[in-house]
């Protein structure tokens, strides 16, 4: 550490006051503001942690350690001590809106469509040109039903899993929940939960013409 004479640093009064405490003594002047430990600068530590959140909820959701490790580009190993050792605060996954608000509002929104379509031996839709809302009421009048019947003896045990829904062309669509928003009208719901996709083309004509139309 490199020292400074004290005369050529304070003014001459302020240097008197502190010659009556601590004269011919080296002392140490702390910071006012604490340093930042390690990757909070960057923000790569935040990052780190998100990245091992998803690692996690990927594990607890069923996907092998390899099938993880090629996906982050880990070794099976490092993938492990991450899910063997320290544990990683998570969500508590369930097919319920409350859950999908428990993601939402650790920002990992997206997580939870990904966790509830691999439970329902489903795959995640391409959505590198999409972007999702926070977990929103939607207007089910919306959302076209053309195509969408009950078929014969299809059961419905509750009506808690938020949808997931498309919007590209000026239209919203439900890739993989038809007969679930169907059975939603069937009931008479004016709107319901979901997560939606918005294509990036369709951004500013989405948020000028339906924003208005969701709740939070």
């Amino acid at each position: 550490m490199k020292y400074e004479n004290a005369r050529d640093i304070l003014p001459a009064k302020l240097l008197e006051e502190v010659q009556k405490y601590v004269e011919g003594k080296t002392i140490y002047i702390p910071r006012t503001v604490k340093s930042r430990s390690w990757g909070e600068s960057s923000g790569y530590r935040d990052k780190l942690a998100r990245r091992n959140a998803l690692i996690c909820s990927r594990y607890s959701a069923g996907q092998s350690v390899f099938e993880i490790a090629e996906e982050f580009f880990l070794s099976p190993e490092t993938v492990k001590k991450l899910v063997y050792g320290k544990k990683v605060a998570l969500p508590v996954f369930s097919r319920s809106v409350a859950s999908a608000e428990q993601y939402a509002a650790a920002g990992m929104g997206e997580e939870w469509v990904r966790v509830f379509l691999h439970s329902c031996q489903q795959e995640m839709p391409d959505i590198s040109e999409f972007f999702m809302s926070e977990l929103v009421k939607i207007p089910l009048r919306l959302i076209s039903t053309e195509e969408n019947r009950i078929h014969p003896g299809t059961a419905m045990t509750g009506f808690d899993v938020p949808l997931i829904v498309m919007f590209s062309n000026a239209s919203f669509s439900v890739p993989c929940q038809a007969e679930y928003l169907a059975c939603l009208k069937e009931e008479k719901r004016n709107s319901h939960y979901a997560f939606v996709f918005v294509k990036n083309d369709d951004y500013a004509f989405f948020w000028q013409h339906f924003g208005k139309h969701f709740q939070r």
